[in-house]
């Protein structure tokens, strides 16, 4: 029960090992033209993410 409850409090660092692992058995989903697109979602949906989260976290009296 024990590691349960590590996997759980651990949670991101589990799934960066899962990550690893399945781009380690299927490398063949990330590469350009691949299911993923990452030439299209790596350089406009992943960076207008980031941002919009950035902005989400500004005060409203900084926007003012």
């Amino acid at each position: 029960m024990r590691l349960l409850e590590r996997m759980r409090k651990d949670w991101f660092m589990v799934g960066i090992v899962l990550a690893i692992a399945g781009a380690k058995l299927q490398p063949s989903i990330g590469v350009n033209g691949g299911p993923l697109k990452p030439e299209i979602t790596v350089s406009y949906i992943a960076v207008a993410t980031i941002f919009f989260n950035s902005g989400l976290s500004l005060k409203t009296e900084l926007l003012t």
